[in-house]
């Protein structure tokens, strides 16, 4: 059976769902938020929403499920009533998603509308409502206090620190001998709290230390990323590429200047650039304007960026843009096939939900689709654990201890949020 059927049929039987947005007075803070868990969340430096609750979910998987995914969300625009004056980007009926990275990844991709979303931009703060029930009122729910984690221990995954070098070195000798161009490899991190894991102060540690990023907790899938994959505004795409990247450990001008220099790291980022603008170039009714490389400044890692714009051709929307660039070269590596097959061979990692898209759409068709990165899973059956992930490019001039420092650079963005 189509995995889109399987979905309309456990998820609503399309109910009708009634969406109802109206200003609020001010932007909310994570202590209007009442529960600890299960909440939906996109921030940045400008705006951001929250959400808790659920009108409704989907779930998807295989090869399909970015464009499944979209025609159960526009199924369910078709039949909703919605009510809204505000008519900004995340009003109205709004759903935030996470997608596996692989085909074949036991980790289910979801879609989440949410019941309740409280939002802001530069204009001002909204509030959404939405459910099956024209007349519902908002009812106000006990907020439980916000809970410190206590002791924190975190171990290695997956792969250890040698097992993932021998790993880089292994992909370095393939790709001597030209199997491939470049092989992005990850390892992951295990992570045990001594109290339930609360979600709100997870995303504020996040968002006071890296403003300049995209903050995102969906379906427990949490993280600031600094790349974005498909932000749609009335039909406007822009997209990020970041490729390439050297720790700030001797600090931000060293960092610049060694990346800048890196033979290794250019090529890297070339790679990356030439796998979105190939896409683009598909999704795209006119013409494609790029700006970079430029360098990105992070506390923790510079990297090289190439940002790219473009109108979406007719019957394009942001997530299967999204789903058609999924894995970029800067992900999965060049060419895509041959990479992904040394990925499952030689890292034998299921990623999950890392480094595949996660973010939010609108029923006016607004959306911003990220890359799950810097990141970590939490446990949904556990709040004690989490799995936080990292990862490289590998080319053939890499070296396996610096591999290993960038990975140990990356994870630090999460890590410290577990602190």
């Amino acid at each position: 059976m189509d995995p889109y059927q399987v979905c309309f049929l456990l998820v609503s039987d399309l109910t009708r769902l009634f969406a109802f947005t109206r200003q609020a007075a001010s932007r909310p803070s994570p202590g209007d938020i009442p529960h600890p868990r299960k909440n939906l969340m996109w921030v940045t430096a400008t705006g951001g929403m929250v959400g808790w609750g659920e009108a409704a979910v989907g779930t998807f998987e295989g090869p399909d499920r970015f464009t499944a995914a979209q025609r159960w969300f526009d199924d369910i625009i078709a039949a909703a009533i919605i009510d809204d004056p505000v008519a900004r980007p995340g009003t109205g009926l709004t759903a935030f998603g996470t997608f596996s990275f692989s085909d074949t990844s036991a980790d289910i991709s979801t879609v989440t509308i949410p019941q309740r979303i409280l939002g802001w931009d530069s204009d001002g703060a909204w509030e959404t409502v939405i459910s099956t029930d024209q007349n519902s009122n908002i009812t106000a729910e006990p907020i439980e206090p916000i809970g410190d984690f206590g002791h924190v221990d975190w171990s290695a995954g997956h792969l250890d620190e040698d097992g993932f070098t021998s790993a880089v070195a292994e992909t370095v000798e393939l790709l001597a001998r030209g199997e491939a161009k470049k092989v992005v490899l990850a390892r992951d991190i295990d992570i045990v709290s001594e109290f339930p894991m609360d979600e709100r102060l997870l995303v504020a540690k996040l968002t006071r230390a890296f403003p300049s990023t995209w903050t995102y907790l969906v379906s427990g899938m949490i993280g600031a990323t600094p790349e974005m994959l498909a932000s749609v505004r009335d039909g406007h795409l822009t997209t990020r590429v970041l490729a390439g990247s050297w720790p700030t450990t001797q600090g931000q001008e060293a960092a610049e200047y060694a990346l800048r220099s890196s033979a290794k790291d250019i090529a890297e980022h070339r790679y990356a650039s030439d796998s979105v603008l190939h896409a683009l170039d598909i999704q795209a009714s006119g013409p494609v304007r790029a700006n970079g490389p430029t360098i990105l400044h992070l506390p923790n890692v510079v990297h090289l960026a190439t940002d790219f714009e473009a109108d979406l051709a007719a019957g394009w929307t942001g997530l299967t843009a999204a789903g058609a660039m999924h894995p970029t070269a800067a992900v999965g590596g060049t060419p895509t096939d041959t990479a992904l097959e040394v990925i499952d061979r030689i890292e034998a990692l299921d990623r999950g939900r890392y480094a595949a898209p996660v973010g939010w759409m609108d029923s006016s068709g607004n959306s911003d689709w990220a890359l799950a990165l810097r990141c970590a899973q939490l446990d949904q059956n556990d709040p004690h654990r989490a799995r936080a992930f990292a990862g490289g490019g590998i080319m053939e001039r890499s070296v396996p201890q610096q591999e290993l420092a960038e990975t140990e650079a990356k994870f630090s963005a999460i890590l410290k949020a577990f602190e």
